[in-house]
């Protein structure tokens, strides 16, 4: 498992350790896979590295736009920030980007609100999440707290682990256990039931928001269906300044 906050302080230093929590939180639940689809939904989120750089090449050819990773950069960023797929999958790496492009929102906010660095703060995400000052401010659904409001709610999530594959232990390593061959299989062959896929088997589903139909994207990793990252906006595609720390 890597801790959240120390992969934050190495991989996005110019932005306070728990505002990149939050802005995680709001963005993938600390989902490096999460794929986020503007004007479709994912039936379920990809469950390994693999699958989610497929889908994300998936959805590419097949014209969507979407933000993708931990801190759900836009893949129109990518280039500009120079990440392919497989990086951007990488939580340090694309952590690095959303913070650039969290600071380079909250620099450019500064001056539009005279200095003061809570509300260049608020601005920024605004601007974060739909590339302006405003947007963010405003809620998606009547009666239901705008993407500020939201990040504003977790200024004291406790952030989750990120799991990895652990290394190998020398002290605890075994050799390899043996498998005998199996005897020779009778020349009759036994009838063979017919079945469906394995349920680990269950693929991901591109749906648009407003239409009913479903259309197959990706179809091998294994996983249970989770809850849907959505995103309703490009992220800006600005350079940020490298001497901005964002509190």
């Amino acid at each position: 498992m890597l801790d959240f906050l120390l992969l934050a302080e190495q991989c996005a230093p110019t932005v306070a350790p728990q505002t990149m929590a939050a802005i995680v939180q709001v963005e993938s639940t600390f989902n490096p896979y999460a794929i986020g689809v503007v004007g479709g939904v994912l039936q379920r989120q990809p469950q390994a590295k693999d699958e989610a750089v497929e889908t994300a090449k998936a959805l590419e050819a097949d014209g969507w736009n979407f933000s993708l990773g931990i801190a759900q950069v836009n893949r129109h960023n990518l280039p500009k920030y120079g990440l392919s797929y497989e990086e951007a999958f990488d939580p340090c790496e694309n952590m690095r980007v959303g913070s650039l492009i969290l600071e380079d929102c909250y620099t450019r906010a500064l001056p539009r609100v005279d200095g003061d660095e809570q509300r260049a703060l608020q601005s920024a995400f605004s601007c974060y999440y739909s590339g302006n000052f405003t947007r963010g401010f405003q809620p998606d659904v009547s009666g239901k707290p705008s993407y500020v409001e939201k990040v504003l709610a977790q200024a004291d999530v406790e952030p989750k682990a990120i799991p990895i594959v652990p290394s190998i232990s020398s002290r605890e390593a075994t050799k390899p256990q043996r498998v005998r061959a199996a005897t020779a299989a009778s020349p009759t062959p036994a009838a063979r039931t017919p079945s469906g896929p394995p349920v680990d088997h269950t693929p991901v589903l591109l749906q648009r928001v407003d239409a009913p139909a479903s259309a197959t994207v990706v179809t091998h990793e294994r996983g249970q269906v989770d809850a849907p990252v959505t995103n309703e906006d490009a992220k800006p595609a600005a350079q940020a300044a490298s001497s901005s720390i964002v509190f």
